[in-house]
């Protein structure tokens, strides 16, 4: 792409959509170009389109001069690229302004949502309905968006999220228009029921790809059960933790947890819990301030937070419920400490947490219970803000509510994703490596084992640095790339990867990656969408 292609592409998407919707100005791109993963990329110009014909029209004239487009939904994925491009001189595609729910149907439990729509909006619109639904959450921030996570294979708390994706609408590089499924026969009935349709199943294409622009979807919903626990469970032994998992493992098998069950480090329970618990006791106050962190560490310390804390969910009647429970204790018995929450018993240990505020034990209950709260809520399906506070509680950077994006901050964050088998012995060996690597760059490691299914985890490891710290950036994206390029090795994949990690994963030696690049070629002959993510 040269300079006098941008500027034709620039003038001629200004009539594809108008002028205050195409963004060439410094503030704009600067903005976009802030990330937390501290990587540099140069924007061409950042358009925001409000529907799908838009999108086609964006398309088209990428086409014509030759310039590439990196389509993001909400960019908030943090510590992985956030809002940027893999290549440089790309002009961004925000679908934020994409954000109509075109359909919500009770009966067969799904949703039909624009790439723009977010936790927040949806779970609204569920309550506005009074609908007896709920959604599968992440931990991210309630205005992180549903379709951008779930075709990056993102990990809810109820299960991974890309299998609840159907009937896509997807604007191709040569700027088709596609529905996959039942989607694309007219009047088609069956869309969000059976997802693969006739023929060849062609959804699993635009998961971590570059072949299209995804506009909209059918996103599944859960129905509201008669009955729920949320199981909080803590080792006091870190040598503990692989007969925990694999307890955990069995208990997921047989369908008694019937839920993702997250298993955090010390240090990853630290960081979500103790800028919660500073709020409750303390308001407004310096998070760099020792005495204020070794007092929350103490708090922690005093409720049994141990080396590993575990938590999953119960769902079903209340007879299910109950059995499940009986069978969590025998089956983590003399191994780890577990206690079952659920609307009730919060609602009255709230009751009781105001009625005994007087005793200063008790208002250090009532603070931990508190915070706890908002976390209990996202393994009811309830999206909210909470765990966000963890991007800046490593580095002490005090974070109002109000601003909560990572992206500007000085606490930078990367993300290594490995994906395991569920075995007690090789997630302790996991975990010992990652300590090692982490120990040698100096760096705390934050850790948390997804157990999605009963066969594999989904391994989150995040690395926290100060990004006004030149040395910790360098030395950050070099204990990334290490540790990532360790498990490759070990045969241990990672499932998915930052902007500036693509050719660790992408062989172009690889029969799977030449089969990538020639169907880049079939549907993107110009190589417009994205180029250089997941694609040779």
């Amino acid at each position: 792409m040269n300079a006098a292609d941008l500027e034709s592409a620039i003038s001629a998407w200004r009539l594809d959509l108008d002028s205050a919707r195409v963004r060439t100005d410094e503030q704009t791109l600067s903005t976009y170009m802030q990330n937390a993963g501290a990587v540099e990329r140069r924007i061409a110009a950042v358009l925001f389109p409000q529907s799908t014909e838009e999108v086609r029209k964006l398309v088209l004239t990428a086409n014509r001069f030759n310039t590439p487009l990196y389509p993001i939904s909400g960019g908030k994925n943090w510590g992985l690229g956030s809002r940027l491009p893999t290549r440089d001189g790309t002009a961004v595609v925000d679908l934020g302004r994409m954000n109509r729910i075109r359909e919500l149907n009770v009966r067969n439990r799904y949703a039909v949502v624009e790439a723009g729509v977010t936790q927040r909006q949806l779970y609204e619109y569920i309550q506005r309905e009074n609908a007896p639904l709920l959604f599968n959450v992440t931990g991210a921030a309630a205005d992180t968006t549903l379709i951008g996570n779930s075709l990056e294979r993102g990990v809810g708390y109820f299960a991974s999220r890309s299998e609840g994706l159907s009937g896509l609408e997807v604007v191709l590089g040569n700027g088709n228009v596609v529905r996959t499924g039942f989607g694309h026969f007219a009047g088609s009935r069956l869309t969000h029921l059976c997802r693969h349709g006739v023929g060849p199943s062609l959804d699993g294409l635009f998961m971590e790809s570059s072949f299209g622009i995804v506009t909209a979807s059918g996103f599944d919903l859960i129905p509201a059960t008669e009955s729920h626990a949320v199981v909080i469970s803590k080792i006091a032994r870190a040598e503990l933790l692989p007969d925990l998992i694999e307890a955990l493992a069995s208990l997921r098998r047989s369908g008694v947890l019937n839920t993702v069950v997250h298993v955090g480090n010390r240090a990853r329970s630290e960081i979500v819990l103790a800028p919660l618990l500073v709020e409750q006791l303390h308001g407004k106050a310096d998070w760099s301030d020792p005495a204020l962190r070794a007092q929350v560490g103490k708090m922690l310390d005093a409720e049994g937070f141990g080396p590993w804390s575990a938590v999953g969910g119960l769902m079903g009647s209340r007879a299910q419920v109950r059995e499940a429970k009986a069978q969590v204790r025998r089956a983590l018995k003399g191994m780890a400490k577990t206690i079952f929450l659920n609307d009730a018993t919060v609602a009255w240990a709230k009751r009781l947490g105001r009625a005994l505020n007087f005793v200063p034990w008790v208002r250090g209950r009532e603070a931990m219970l508190n915070a706890v709260e908002p976390l209990y809520r996202l393994a009811r399906g309830v999206p909210n803000d909470a765990a966000m506070k963890s991007a800046f509680w490593p580095v002490g950077e005090t974070q109002s509510s109000a601003t909560q994006n990572p992206d500007q901050s000085r606490s930078g964050m990367l993300f290594c994703v490995p994906m395991l088998p569920a075995e007690g012995a090789v997630a302790q060996a996991a975990v010992r490596r990652v300590e090692e690597t982490y120990g040698r760059y100096g760096f705390t490691p934050y850790i948390t084992l997804n157990l999605v299914e009963d066969r594999f985890i989904e391994t989150v490891i995040n690395l926290a640095f100060d990004r006004n710290n030149a040395a910790q950036v360098k030395a950050a994206h070099a204990c990334n790339d290490e540790l990532t390029a360790a498990f490759i090795k070990d045969g241990l994949i990672p499932y998915r990867v930052g902007i500036q990690s693509m050719k660790q994963i992408v062989d172009e030696s690889d029969p799977f990656w030449q089969t990538v690049r020639e169907l880049k070629k079939a549907l993107d002959p110009n190589g417009i969408i994205s180029p250089g993510r997941y694609c040779p």
